[in-house]
């Protein structure tokens, strides 16, 4: 393949009805979750002015997934994917109904709130684990290491469009306004899924075998994949480290910047914006060959960037900062989604994307609540200075590995070692 992306081979991606149907739902839907999570964690701020209720909030949204991301991922390789999507879609939507009900008759308080957010976790663990599944049986197999920063496209657009919308509706009406507006862009993403039809892919044998045992050998295949493995250790440093620093965004606002949430919602866009650049960058190649070590280098350069962020006093010089964290972020998880995506079997890929989503997902959990833990005492700053400072020195521990990983994800032999 060349190095760009051609016209035709953009066009086999924008002509293909089932991606495209699956493309702008998930767009709209993303679109009103974000919205809807920078209204949570606003509320979130106004009820506590506490850090550490911040990270509470995020750990509640995203720690569900570690304990509950693995079943999906095993019950993905077993039984009809799209339906399994499907259902959790509607599971999805109980969330922001009960938060509506409850905001506009005035009883939503903080307990509410995490409540409401754990479900919305649990719910979330399968259902994001099954869109990473699904989109890649959406287009030709020769299309799926474009397809996926593609959808990173779409994905980065809403990261982008949710915080804008969020400004929009602070500046004429209340921050709740945001959960009846995701109530209705999920019934979008329902109607649009309804008759997508996926690329065959084998399901696992389930013969002699449980899930839990499904889950185990999903797990070891992926760590001891010479590629994925070292690949998928350096996601989970990114995620702990630079990721959960958005869920901060609201105390970096009030408390560092002294402004307020259009403040968030710019702050949120612009990081958006910057990932958005870096899904463009990566949907312009159209081959693999180097992509891991870009990924590599794009965690490491993310670090950097939040400990800049972290010391630079100026609202508007923070704001150029996190255009470029971003970029870095959607080039390194992208990238490494990619890589995965084209190296593993077809009867692991829930399992596998599963646990991808775990560290995606469950690493910002963590992350979030130690460094709300930590700012409680020290401010926002230093934690998330800590968190870039470790992307940097788990960097310099893949370097020496980075040929081997080349070799494993590069090669086009995806069925290589590791099984």
């Amino acid at each position: 393949m060349s190095g760009h992306l051609s016209i035709s081979e953009l066009g086999d991606i924008l002509t293909n009805r089932n991606y495209m149907r699956y493309a702008i739902g998930n767009f709209v839907s993303q679109t009103g979750e974000w919205a809807q999570r920078l209204a949570v964690g606003w509320l979130a701020w106004e009820f506590t002015h506490s850090p550490l209720w911040l990270g509470l909030i995020l750990f509640a949204d995203l720690a569900p997934t570690i304990l509950i991301s693995p079943l999906g991922g095993a019950l993905l390789d077993r039984m009809d994917r799209l339906s399994l999507l499907q259902w959790s879609l509607w599971a999805a939507l109980v969330q922001p109904v009960v938060l509506a009900a409850l905001y506009f008759t005035g009883t939503l308080d903080i307990w509410f709130l995490l409540a409401a957010t754990v479900y919305l976790g649990l719910v979330h663990a399968v259902n994001q684990t099954a869109r990473f599944a699904v989109m890649p049986l959406l287009v030709e197999e020769k299309d799926v290491p474009r397809a996926t920063p593609f959808g990173s496209i779409s994905f980065n657009m809403a990261r982008f469009a949710g915080p804008m919308l969020f400004g929009l509706i602070v500046l004429v009406a209340p921050a709740g306004y945001a959960f009846f507006i995701n109530i209705v862009f999920y019934v979008v993403f329902i109607f649009l899924m309804r008759d997508v039809v996926l690329r065959d892919e084998g399901l696992a044998p389930r013969r002699g075998r449980n899930i839990f045992s499904a889950v185990k050998e999903g797990f070891g295949y992926a760590l001891t994949h010479p590629g994925i493995g070292p690949l998928l250790i350096v996601l989970i440093a990114s995620s702990i480290g630079t990721r959960a620093f958005m869920d901060l965004l609201p105390g970096f606002a009030d408390q560092v910047f002294g402004r307020g949430p259009e403040a968030l919602s710019m702050m949120t866009s612009v990081t958006a914006l910057g990932a958005l650049a870096g899904a463009v960058y990566l949907v312009m190649r159209s081959s693999i060959a180097g992509l891991a070590t870009v990924s590599m280098a794009a965690s490491m350069l993310t670090g950097l960037g939040l400990i800049l962020f972290t010391a630079v006093p100026s609202y508007h010089a923070g704001l150029a900062i996190l255009f470029f964290v971003g970029a870095g972020l959607s080039v390194s998880a992208v990238g490494v989604l990619s890589l995965v995506q084209v190296a593993v079997r077809g009867e692991m890929r829930g399992r596998v994307v599963a646990f991808y989503g775990i560290i995606f997902r469950g690493g910002p959990a963590i992350g979030g609540l130690i460094m709300g833990w930590i700012a409680e005492w020290t401010g926002l700053r230093w934690p998330v200075a800590g968190g870039g400072l470790l992307c940097v020195l788990v960097w310099f521990w893949v370097l020496s590995r980075l040929p081997a990983v080349r070799r494993a994800l590069e090669s086009g032999l995806p069925e290589g070692a590791g099984k």
